[in-house]
Formats: C-alpha cells, structure tokens, sequence
C-alpha cells in the first residue's frame, strides 16, 4: 500500500516535471563533451556500445555516466565505465526526494542524455526528467516527452542503434554549426 502510494506522487511529480521539460530553450552545441545513459539491468547491454558512441564523438570515457535501474540493490561489478550509479527505487524516498548518488547527478549537466529503455516505467522516467541535458535520446515506444530525438528500434539491435544515433546526432550538430 505504501509503495502503490509512493508511485502515485512519484507519477505526479514526473508529470508536473514533464510539463516543465517542454519549455526549457535548447542550449547552443557545438559537440558532445559529457553522456548519461540510462538502462535497466534487464537490458544486460555490453558497456562497449557505449564506449563506441563516445568514440565516434570523441568523448573522453571519463565523462560518460551509466545510471543501472534494478528492482533490488545491485552489486558492485568490474567495468570499464568507472562513473557508474546503480540504482534501485530505494534511492528515492516516498516524497521523492532524491539520495546519495543521484542527488550529485543532478547536478550537473550533461551534453547528451541517452534513455535506453524502451517503455514507460517510472523509475527511470522520473529520473530521466531530473537530469539535466542539452539533447535527449530515446526510443519511439517511450515517455515522448522524455526526449528530442527517438529511434523507432529494438534496444536490443545494439549495432542499428550504434550506427542510427550516431548518425541522427552528427546531424543535429552540422545544423548548430
């Protein structure tokens, strides 16, 4: 009961967030300097499709951030990305404040914000709208609200998505030239 209470305010607040994220100005960007992406454990993506998104962004691996979505607290795994934030619902409180990792997260700002979910669950959709970033990617089967550019692909096609994002995301940054 308690849990069914805390997600009616977390969706209030997403929406109320939601709403907010369409009048916010696109910032000028000339390249991506700094990435957050966003994925559930379930999607068990290698972290080397990412490192190839940087690379052809020529982004250093110091500044990408990997946010993992799990239903249970997750344990500590070796990776090549070292900022790393696993979070589960515990992560935010029953008002949804926001603590530990996440609270820093939202601090600051990244370049390109990447939602690698392809539904509308709202953990990751309430943290999605709290981050703050100059474009958004995601797919066409999520939150549209969450984000600029959408791929309608399957998560798990990891070399269209490689091979569409960046081509969809040089686009964007020849046109603010």
């Amino acid at each position: 009961m308690v849990r069914i209470l805390s997600d009616f305010v977390l969706q209030f607040k997403l929406n109320r967030k939601l709403k907010s994220l369409t009048s916010i100005s696109k910032k000028h960007l000339i390249q991506f300097k700094t990435v957050v992406v966003l994925i559930p454990e379930s999607y068990e993506i290698d972290e080397q499709l990412f490192l190839s998104l940087s690379k052809a962004f020529k982004i250093s691996n110091q500044n990408i951030t990997i946010v993992v979505f799990s239903q249970r607290k997750i344990e500590e795994q070796k990776v090549k990305i070292k900022n790393r934030i696993n979070c589960s619902r515990d992560a935010i409180g029953f008002w949804g404040n926001i603590n530990g990792e996440l609270s820093l997260l939202f601090q600051q700002e990244f370049d390109l914000l990447i939602n690698y979910f392809d539904d509308k669950p709202l953990l990751p959709s309430f943290i999605s709208a709290h981050c703050q970033a100059k474009v958004r990617l995601g797919f066409s089967k999520s939150n549209h609200s969450l984000n600029d550019l959408m791929l309608a692909i399957n998560p798990q096609e990891t070399k269209l998505f490689l091979s569409e994002s960046t081509r969809y995301l040089k686009t964007i940054l020849k046109k603010v030239k």
